[in-house]
């Protein structure tokens, strides 16, 4: 595929043995919301989402779909996707060394109406500034501090506490969670964590995670920070 745009809605967020990059996009020649197209070889079914191994006449590649009811044999249609490299599964327990979550699929390539979607999206809500006031982490530091040395920290496991604002969870595998710990810098004030570990709102932890830099996840979802991998530490 040459591009990828669309997030999937994300509940917005999946695992198989080594497979091929897709490069170029597979185009439908019927009229559709649908982009793209491929003969499934194989299918994986999980709670959530239906993974299928799909081959065009230019590459094969797994997608990853709302759960339907498909089977190998029959021809998906898609629209573009958010490419995940080494993405992995918990619930298969296995690495996906690349695939792509679209938000529109179907085995008719003009009957958009009825396509299953994803019930969340990892989209980046209204974040309201909230009045308090968390000690910093030891060994820690603050979100303040993080923003303002933001190339310092990149690609660093930090600690930081906050109070969680926001929590979303199963998206892409992972939950979404908002914490602010009352410091600004330059108006930011507030940090996006991703972790497979489950917290409350409102509650005041403490997450241990890599930084990451001006990820962008497609469609507008980008951060200019984040910290990802992260768990809950005392």
């Amino acid at each position: 595929m040459k591009s990828i745009l669309a997030l999937l809605s994300i509940t917005l967020l999946i695992g198989l043995s080594s497979c091929d990059e897709p490069t170029k996009q597979a185009t439908t020649k019927n009229k559709s919301d649908f982009t793209n197209s491929g003969l499934i070889k194989e299918v994986i079914q999980t709670s959530n989402y239906t993974y299928c191994f799909v081959a065009d006449d230019q590459s094969e590649y797994w997608v990853a779909i709302a759960k339907m009811e498909v089977t190998a044999g029959q021809t998906l249609y898609f629209n573009q996707g958010l490419q995940m490299k080494d993405f992995h599964s918990k619930e298969l327990d296995r690495t996906f060394p690349s695939v792509f979550f679209v938000q529109k699929a179907s085995t008719e390539p003009t009957d958009a109406s009825i396509i299953p979607q994803m019930t969340q999206q990892p989209v980046k809500p209204k974040i309201e500034k909230n009045e308090l006031t968390v000690e910093k982490a030891e060994g820690g530091i603050t979100i303040a501090e993080l923003y303002a040395n933001k190339a310092k920290y990149a690609n660093q496991k930090v600690k930081i506490r906050g109070k969680v604002t926001k929590f979303n969870t199963a998206i892409m595998s992972k939950n979404w969670a908002h914490i602010q710990d009352g410091t600004d810098y330059d108006g930011n004030f507030d940090l996006t964590v991703t972790t497979v570990d489950e917290v409350n709102i409102d509650a005041v932890v403490t997450f241990e995670g890599i930084i990451a830099i001006d990820k962008d996840f497609g469609s507008g979802y980008s951060y200019s920070i984040i910290m990802e991998e992260a768990i809950i530490v005392k």
